[in-house]
Order: C-alpha cells, then structure tokens, then sequence
C-alpha cells in the first residue's frame, strides 16, 4: 500500500520557503523516532498518557501557527495538533491512498454504504465526500469526542449522507473517562447494513474480549458478501524471530495466549495479536470468505517481502460467507 508523501508547489513563496526547512526537518525527526524500538516500545510507554498527548500537541501546535499565518490551511483538514493517529503531516493523501486501496482491496463503488470504525477526524471520508453517490452513505465512528465534533461541524455540515456517531467507550489511551466497555457495545446499526467495513488503527488498541466482540459486530451489521477491511500487527513465528533480534519498530511482549503489548501499564497503547488467531476468530464469526493478509513493515519478515505493503500495519481483507 502506498502512501503518496505531498509534493511542496515549485514556485513557494519567501514565506514558505523561510518554514519549509525547519518543518522537513521536524517531520524528518518524528518519522525516524517512529521508528526506533527504544522510542515506541520503551520510552513512549514509560511516559504517562497526559505527558505522551501534551507533547504530541505541542510538537504540532507550531506548525497550526505557521499554516493560519500562511493561510495553508486546506479545507476539511483538522488542526495538525488536534490529530491523535495516523499520518499529520499527509493527512489528505493518505487519506486519498487508503481510498483508492478500498476500491482496489474492498470493492468500494459509489453506491456503497460505509461504516468507518475508529474514523478519527474523517481521514477516509474527506475523499469519499467526492466518490459516493446518493445512492450510497458513510457512517463514521469513533470513541473520541473532539474528533466526532469536528467531522459533524466540517463533514456532516456539507454532506447529509456522512455521518458521524460518539461511541463512548472505555479505553485507557484514547479514552480513559468513557462509560462503556467495548466487549459490550453494540454498534448502532441494524444487521446487514454495510457492504463495506473498514477498521484502521482499531484492533492495534482492543484486547482479546473486544476484539472478539467487534469482530462478532462487523460480521452482524455487514451484508453477505460485504467486506471487512482491517489492519492489525500480526504476530507468526518470523514476525517473533524478528522482534528477538531488533529486526522490528515496535517490540511487543507476550500478554495473553493470543495477544502482545508494549506497554503492562497502558495495554491499549499498542497491541498485536497471533496470526492464527485472528484467522480462527474470523472463521467463527462467518468473515473468512476470499481471507488475504497484506504484509506492512512494522517488522522484518524477510521472506514475505512479495507481499510487504509500503506501510507500518499488516492489513486483512475479507468477506461475509
């Protein structure tokens, strides 16, 4: 899966050209830490989750500034500061690269009714406001509130048929202060409701018993034949030998017979799951029709390098029998 970076415009202004070092070379930093086992799996998860979220917000809050004093801000794209996952510094192109994967991947048409798990500030559904017909709808969610607000006033405000829905589940990273567990929450939708389902960045943050109930729901609110188009970081016996030898950006640890984390403290902050039993859990819930696992480079898996997508996360794809 590509990722496109967005190209800087060869005729830049002075002003722009005075910001643009500086920024490269910030982002340049982030991504290259991002990258570092040291960064993500030990110094990231000794740090409270208050200190991890200030320091995120005020390593962006600079580049708002220099975006509102260039008037570069660019429509229906939140506040750098204010994104919480997921690529800042190319959010609209890597919102337009998963869109064009979705067609590619998870027979996205026009007429497609969506459900967005985890959508954050709508990263998907800004380019889909351009694709989906009337015929078709989008309905994002997400257990963050400043993001659901966000998409609703700049999103929703513009396009009836996207809508955005607050689950207000429980989770100690993203968060801590919801009233619902998320092995109980029933997705507010009626069965068969979506040909597609995408999940980005969900099952990364869920343990067993959420994950087993979210699977359960996918496969509920999906049409026969719809697609589930998830993301994960699978755990095979390459993957393991990789993480031993410092082959991998993120080094989990055994938490439970089916999942790893890298944080004992904050579990959430980062989870992987055994490739077997994921396969096992989508068999059970009637998901593993046209099953394909797209490899990312999250870790070393020197044999499979036909299949390594060009980023971070291992992403399946599959469909309702």
């Amino acid at each position: 899966m590509k990722l496109r970076k967005r190209k800087m415009s060869s005729s830049a202004s002075p002003e722009q050209t005075l910001f643009r070092s500086p920024i490269t070379a910030a982002y340049e930093l982030r991504h290259w830490l991002l990258t570092q086992d040291w960064f993500t799996s030990r110094l990231l998860p000794a740090l409270p989750r208050s200190v991890r979220w200030a320091l995120r917000k005020l390593f962006f809050l600079p580049f708002d500034l220099v975006e509102r004093i260039l008037g570069k801000r660019e429509d229906m794209v939140p506040p750098k500061s204010a994104i919480f996952t997921g690529a800042v510094d190319d959010f609209k192109s890597s919102g337009q690269a998963q869109f064009e994967h979705m067609v590619a991947f998870a027979g996205l048409t026009p007429a497609s009714k969506v459900l967005d798990v985890g959508c954050g500030f709508g990263r998907l559904a800004v380019p889909l406001t351009a694709y989906l017909s009337q015929d078709g709808g989008y309905h994002g969610m997400d257990i963050v509130p400043a993001a659901i607000n966000w998409s609703r006033k700049n999103i929703s405000s513009r396009y009836p048929n996207f809508r955005f829905v607050l689950a207000d589940i429980r989770n100690k990273e993203y968060n801590p202060r919801g009233r619902l567990n998320a092995s109980e929450y029933r997705f507010p939708y009626d069965d068969g409701t979506f040909d597609v389902v995408i999940l980005n960045s969900v099952f990364t943050h869920l343990l067993p018993e959420e994950t087993v109930h979210y699977v359960s729901e996918i496969s509920r609110v999906l049409k026969t034949d719809g697609r589930c188009y998830a993301s994960y970081s699978l755990i095979d016996a390459e993957a393991e030998k990789s993480m031993q030898m410092g082959r991998s950006f993120l080094n989990f640890k055994r938490h439970s017979s089916s999942c790893w984390t890298v944080s004992v403290e904050v579990p959430e902050l980062a989870v992987a799951y055994d490739e077997g039993y994921i396969r096992q859990l989508y068999d059970r819930s009637g998901l593993a029709k046209n099953y394909t696992v797209y490899y990312g480079h999250w870790v070393d898996r020197p044999t499979r390098q036909d299949v390594v997508l060009d980023w971070p996360q291992d992403l399946i794809v599959s469909t309702k029998q």
